[in-house]
């Protein structure tokens, strides 16, 4: 198949959607198929890139200053750049059938595609583009745009979705009619490099936590249950990567608390410095008020990682409780610090090691190269 990704983020640039963007396209890629990947460009990247024989990666020109993230206007004028250049590009080349990511901005491409050269298309949520998964920071960006998703959503062949959790919301959202459309594909992890290296663990205790510093992630219930850890014990480390809105709040709360020697925040990092912080951390605690399927909880348990976090997304599936993980209640700080403090005592204090085999059948139950497999069958399916 000759298929057209869209996605207004694609690695250097964006977050965790880029990366599953990559991840699919390059999945797709291995299974026979031709993808050509849409994106938008930054300085010093390349404009038109052929990764190999069957990826093809084009980046437009348009209004986006940040590499972490974006705005209303920015994925506007993505939008408009993207449906002129296909335009004039679908002229020349037939494409199968298109993969649009996010509702907005990469479906509001796709249903143009969809009229103006009848390309079918099927479209991959990654959770807050669909009403009403986070209502409280969404909703008024919905109320607006609601009816538009709608039909977007109905036009295409397939929705993916990655938890049970998100299935139930876009069933909802779309009505009983469609809910058959909409399937869930978890995300997965890659095959190669996932080794756990306990020598690299800190003899310090250290806690990371990773993500957009903004609302979503909860970072200051991780903040106030340092706070209060810092009052038993001394000794310990706190790395923040990351960047986002909250970051200078959070450095002032950081200052106020007398906290400076024990926090650290490092920004974004590379792919490889993230996988060093997975690997010599102690603890990783992810206290999220909503997820779709959280790549880096994901991520940092099959390094071993053993993850606090709340029962959202598909959290609930990949923590087995006191082996590889613990649920904590949504927002309760003073939670998180007895569950932090209990860790420190009764794991760290005695080298607990999560099991060899959680990590082996969380590598196996979620392995990209077999889930990719999912998306192909569907995708042949439309195109047949």
């Amino acid at each position: 198949m000759k298929i057209l990704m869209l996605n207004y983020e694609y690695p250097p640039l964006g977050a965790g959607a880029g990366v599953i963007t990559q991840h699919i396209s390059e999945g797709l890629v291995k299974l026979g198929n031709q993808v050509t990947v849409l994106t938008a460009w930054l300085p010093n990247n390349e404009e038109e890139e052929e990764v190999n024989e069957g990826l093809k990666i084009i980046r437009l020109k348009c209004k986006r200053k940040h590499v972490y993230k974006s705005n209303p206007k920015e994925m506007l004028s993505w939008i408009r750049k993207s449906k002129s250049f296909l335009k004039e590009y679908c002229q020349s080349v037939k494409f199968d059938v298109c993969f649009a990511n996010f509702a907005i901005p990469g479906g509001e491409v796709a249903s143009y595609l969809k009229n103006a050269f009848d390309i079918p298309y099927v479209l991959i949520s990654h959770g807050h583009d669909i009403p009403w998964f986070y209502p409280q920071q969404m909703f008024a960006y919905h109320i607006l745009t609601y009816f538009q998703i709608k039909r977007i959503c109905v036009q295409s062949k397939a929705n993916f979705i990655q938890t049970s959790e998100m299935k139930e919301n876009i069933d909802k959202f779309l009505g009983r009619k469609w809910a058959s459309k909409n399937i869930v594909i978890p995300n997965g992890l890659e095959d190669p490099g996932f080794v756990s290296d306990y020598s690299k663990r800190s003899k310090i205790f250290k806690i990371i936590f990773v993500g957009r510093l903004v609302k979503q992630k909860d970072p200051f219930t991780f903040l106030k249950s340092i706070k209060l850890f810092s009052c038993t014990i001394k000794n310990f480390i706190v790395h923040i990567l990351g960047d986002g809105e909250l970051r200078k709040k959070m450095e002032d709360y950081v200052e106020k608390n007398d906290l400076t020697e024990n926090i650290k925040f490092l920004g974004w990092m590379s792919k490889d410095e993230i996988i060093d912080q997975y690997q010599s951390a102690n603890l990783y605690v992810a206290p999220s008020t909503t997820e779709g399927m959280s790549m880096a909880v994901l991520e940092s348990l099959s390094y071993g990682q053993y993850v606090i976090t709340t029962p959202v997304g598909q959290n609930r599936e990949l923590i087995k409780e006191h082996i590889n993980g613990e649920l904590m209640t949504v927002g309760d700080h003073h939670e998180l610090f007895n569950m932090i403090q209990k860790y420190y005592e009764e794991k760290f204090l005695k080298n607990y090691l999560v099991p060899a085999k959680t990590m082996a059948d969380l590598r196996i139950k979620y392995n990209w190269s077999n889930i990719v497999k999912s998306y192909d069958k569907v995708l042949q399916e439309v195109v047949n």
